[in-house]
Parts: C-alpha cells; sequence; structure tokens
C-alpha cells in the first residue's frame, strides 16, 4: 500500500469517523441543554469508566489480530480471536452484573448517580459487552480495507443513539403531556440519563445485528497454539491501554472527585461537569488522531514488509505533525466561535483549559505514531513500560496541582503526561528500530503553533477583547484568521513538494 493510498484510505476512514463523532459529539450541546449540572457531571463520570472496561474486555486481540493476520492463516487468526472475545466477554459481563449490587451502592456508585438506579448499570455494561464483540468485525473491514461498510455501520448505530435520545428526551415528554400514558414523562435528571444509556446500548446492539451476516461467515475453529502466541503478544497491550486511560480519562473518573479539596458530593459532580464539556472542544484534533490509527495500523504491519519503511514512516509522521497543528490552531483561535458548542454560559469559563487539552492531545497523537516501533519489533511489553511510568507520574501530578489549581491542576497533568510519554517512546524506540524523524521540522511546526495562539492570546486579553477575551468580535476573528492564514503560508512554502506529492490537492500544486 502506498503512501497515496493510505491518504485516501485515511481520508474515508477520516470521513466516516468524523462524522459519526460529530453527529456523538453535537449530542453534548443537546445534553448541555436539558441535563442539570450535577446530571452531566454524572454521566460524564460514567462515560470515563466505559475505556477502561473496553480495554480489559478487548485485551489487545484487535491489535494482535492486525500483527497475526499478516503471518498465520488469516481465517485461522479471524476464527481464534472471535471465539476467545465471545467466551471472555460473556463470562467478564456475567461477573460484572453479579457485582451490580457493590458496585452502585459504592462511592463510585453515589458519584456516577448510579445508587438506586440498577437498571443504568445493567445497560452500561451491556453497551460496553456489544461494543467489545463488534472489535474484531471492524477490524477485519479495516485490514481488508472496507471503508465504506466500515463507516455505514458507524454511522448507523450514532443515527440509532441519535434517535432514540431525542425520542426519549424530547418527544416521550411531550407526549406524556399530552395524556399518553405509556411514555415516559422524566422530570427529574438521573430518569433522563438512564434514557441516555439506554439509547447507546441500543445503537450499540444495531451495529452488533448488522454484523451479525459477517460473523456467521467466519470459519469457527480455535487453534490453542496460535491463541497463546496472540495473548501473549497482547496481554502487555492491557497495561498500555489501562495505563493511557489513567492520562486520557481518569482525571474525570478519579481523580477529580478524590483530589479537589471539600466533601460536597453536588459540586464535584458540577466541576467534573465543566471539565468535560470543555474537554469535549477537542473533539476536531481527536477525531483525526482516531481516523488516522484506523487507517495507518494496518497499513504500518503491511508497510513492515517492503524495503527501507521507516523513510515512509518519518514522511508520514510529518504530515500527521502538520495536520495536527492546523487542527490545534482551528480550535484554539477561535475559541470564541466554538463556545457556542456549550450553549449554558456556566461553562464557559472552563473554556481555559482547552489550548492545554488541545496540546495534550497532539502530543498523544504522535506517541500513538510513535508507538509502532513496540509492534513491529513484537516489544509490546515496553509500551507497557512507558506507560506505567506515566501512570504514575499523571498520579503525583494530579494530586499535586488539582487541590492547588482545581480543573485547571488536571488538564496541565495530562498535558505534561502525553508530552513525557511521548519523549520516552521516541528515545527508547530509536534506540530499537531507529526511525528518520524530521526532528527540527517537527519541533518548528509544533513550537510555532504554540507560539502563534499565544501570540494572538496576548493580543485579543490586551488589545483586541481586553474585557470578554472570549466574546466574539470581528475584529478578534479578522486577526485570528490572519495568524491562521500566515501559519499556513509558512507551512505551505516549507512542504510544497510534500503538498505536491498528495492525492487529491497534489495536482493543484505547481
Amino acid at each position: 500500500m502506498s503512501i497515496k493510498k493510505l491518504a485516501g484510505q485515511t481520508v474515508y476512514y477520516g470521513l466516516s469517523n468524523i462524522v459519526s463523532k460529530l453527529l456523538n459529539y453535537f449530542l453534548t450541546p443537546f445534553y448541555l441543554g436539558i441535563l442539570s449540572r450535577a446530571s452531566f457531571g454524572e454521566m460524564s463520570n460514567v462515560y470515563a469508566y466505559i475505556p477502561f472496561a473496553n480495554i480489559v474486555l478487548t485485551y489487545g486481540m484487535e491489535t494482535a489480530f492486525f500483527r497475526f493476520a499478516k503471518q498465520e492463516n488469516k481465517s485461522h487468526v479471524l476464527g481464534t480471536s472471535t471465539i476467545s472475545l465471545l467466551i471472555s466477554t460473556i463470562s467478564i459481563t456475567i461477573l460484572l452484573l453479579l457485582l451490580r449490587g457493590p458496585v452502585i451502592n459504592s462511592y463510585t456508585g453515589e458519584l456516577a448517580g448510579l445508587t438506586g438506579h440498577p437498571a443504568f448499570y445493567t445497560y452500561v455494561v451491556l453497551l460496553m459487552a456489544f461494543d467489545a464483540l463488534t472489535a474484531i468485525p471492524f477490524a477485519q473491514l479495516r485490514l481488508e480495507g472496507r471503508p465504506v461498510r466500515y463507516a455505514a455501520i458507524r454511522v448507523a448505530g450514532i443515527l440509532t443513539t441519535i434517535f432514540f435520545n431525542i425520542f426519549f428526551l424530547v418527544i416521550c415528554p411531550k407526549l406524556a403531556a399530552a395524556g399518553h400514558q405509556w411514555a415516559p414523562s422524566l422530570h427529574s435528571g438521573s430518569e433522563q440519563t438512564g434514557y441516555i444509556y439506554l439509547s447507546n446500548l441500543l445503537g450499540s446492539a444495531l451495529m452488533l445485528v448488522l454484523f451479525l451476516p459477517q460473523i456467521w461467515r467466519i470459519e469457527w475453529k480455535f487453534d490453542p497454539a496460535l491463541w497463546k502466541k496472540m495473548i501473549h503478544y497482547a496481554l502487555p497491550l492491557i497495561i498500555v491501554g489501562m495505563a493511557g486511560m489513567v492520562n486520557e480519562t481518569f482525571d474525570r473518573a478519579w481523580f477529580l472527585p478524590r483530589f479537589l479539596p471539600g466533601n460536597d458530593m453536588e459540586a464535584k459532580k458540577e466541576i467534573i461537569a465543566l471539565y468535560s464539556a470543555n474537554y469535549k472542544l477537542a473533539i476536531l484534533i481527536t477525531m483525526f488522531i482516531q481516523a488516522f490509527r484506523l487507517g495507518a495500523e494496518p497499513f504500518f504491519f503491511k508497510q513492515a514488509e517492503s524495503e527501507n519503511p521507516q523513510k515512509v514512516y518519518a514522511r508520514i509522521m510529518k504530515l500527521f505533525v502538520v495536520m495536527l497543528c492546523f487542527m490545534f490552531l482551528f480550535v484554539s483561535l477561535y475559541l470564541n466561535v466554538w463556545k457556542i458548542f456549550l450553549r449554558v454560559p456556566f461553562y464557559y469559563q472552563g473554556m481555559r483549559i482547552v489550548p492545554v487539552l488541545l496540546l495534550a492531545n497532539m502530543f498523544l497523537g504522535i506517541y500513538y505514531n510513535l508507538t509502532i516501533w513496540f509492534k513491529l519489533t513484537d516489544r509490546t511489553k515496553t509500551g507497557a513500560v512507558i506507560t506505567l511510568i506515566t501512570a504514575v507520574l499523571a498520579f503525583l501530578l494530579n494530586y499535586w496541582w488539582i487541590p492547588v489549581m482545581g480543573y485547571y491542576g488536571a488538564a496541565l497533568a495530562t498535558m505534561v503526561c502525553y508530552f513525557v510519554q511521548m519523549v520516552v517512546c521516541y528515545v527508547w524506540g530509536q534506540r530499537y528500530y531507529p526511525i528518520p524523524y524530521h526532528l527540527p521540522k517537527l519541533i518548528t511546526y509544533i513550537g510555532l503553533a504554540v507560539l502563534t495562539y499565544y501570540v494572538f492570546s496576548w493580543l485579543n486579553a490586551k488589545v483586541l477583547s481586553p474585557g470578554d477575551i472570549y466574546a466574539l468580535k470581528p475584529l478578534s476573528l479578522a486577526v485570528a484568521t490572519l495568524l491562521f492564514g500566515a501559519y499556513a503560508w509558512f507551512i505551505f512554502r516549507m512542504e510544497k513538494k510534500e503538498f505536491a506529492r498528495m492525492p487529491f490537492i497534489g495536482k493543484y500544486i505547481r
């Protein structure tokens, strides 16, 4: 597969991922306009735990599938990984349902709004189970280069979720008010969050149903010897994923509730809501990273078999960083526009964390790109060590900074941890799998993007809009656009030859 094909495939995966993510994230302002602050905080807390469970439920089998599908009999790899996930998912789901009582009556259950609502817990557990069961079918589509079907199923699931959200939260209360007794009225926030979980469960269930014809065609043969090799490769990825989630979602799930001063549960829920709502504004940069990973991971494993793949990886990294920098500026320079996403003025006060989290996600995206070295060299235990180091650092920094700086300390800790993770992975990787990354250019592009934002921020605070830096003023927008254009011009001059080689846009560059 060439870089042009990778770019084209990433565009397809990117469009499907962006469409599905946009549809999903458009629910955030919908929720912010309906839910109370505490209820949104409860829901954010629940969804912060789900990625941890997903890592346990899939235990690195998706990446192992990509790795071994190129080395072994593909049908055996597909059958073995599917059977393994099916058995483990059913077993863990039963265990989680048996633990329902202790979980929902714990401090965590109270903070998540699950106490007194066992059905909500059941919805969430089944949601995680369905997501785990679709992991390998989605991976199969990626490996086979079928982005259209991938996109169709993903978007169908999201549209179903949106439909039921609107039905339960908007239509049903109106029907109940009109005298239809079968329709829930949903007067309280806790009842509303329960139907949000149910809506997500129905969307995930539809995706699993759509995959059934593909699943039935699998050769249901379990190869114990192959499974042992796959597990040996995949298990360290659980540690990688779990430790990574400590940086990515544990701030909302655990650090903020535990390290914020005071014992006011409702106040902590509102701070989690404030932090989570503004975290969503990193949407575009996160979507691109996810889209890139979907298209790039199968490509990297295939490219490893070609001659001198390291040069290709270096070129991909440079283009990847350029796109991350553009997205960083696109969001951070136009925060006065993006605040419309938050709807409720209460959440505006948290927008100061957005540039910090955008930069954090840039470092995370680069780290994901760098991890190819230990996946190709079968040193996945190294990845576990790296993420464990940063997980410990995350705990220490959040323990130190949250009591002093509140939720801003959590955002700053996230950025520092991802930066350390990125640097350690790069240094370690160059020892075992040297890749000639264009380091001076990468540092220049990132540094200039950050400098451009801070120049604008200073001008906005001192000259353009000193009374309200997030006010929507024409002069602020004009200066932001001028700075964005200047950065784009600089990048274009530096990478004109590179852009000329790109699909779609290359034919327009001379």
